[in-house]
């Protein structure tokens, strides 16, 4: 039977591109992005969503879907 424990949030974290691209590079690497996560101490939703993006950049993505540039001018106009 599971004892509720109550969950304590993450402290919400800021990652240069830089720091993005090596974790983006490190999952495609092993293959897994849930393995190189806990290996980044990363949560995998967030770097399954940079590597998400880091395919449609690269015109990989599924169609229709923004690159970070169109998604950047996007904001600006707005």
């Amino acid at each position: 039977m599971r004892q509720d424990v109550p969950m304590t949030r993450r402290k919400r974290r800021a990652f240069t591109e830089e720091q993005k691209t090596d974790a983006i590079r490190l999952a495609r690497e092993i293959g897994s992005v849930a393995r190189a996560a806990k290996d980044l101490d990363l949560t995998e939703s967030a770097l399954r969503k940079w590597v998400r993006q880091a395919d449609v950049d690269e015109g990989a993505g599924p169609a229709g879907a923004l690159t970070s540039d169109e998604q950047e001018e996007l904001r600006q106009l707005r």
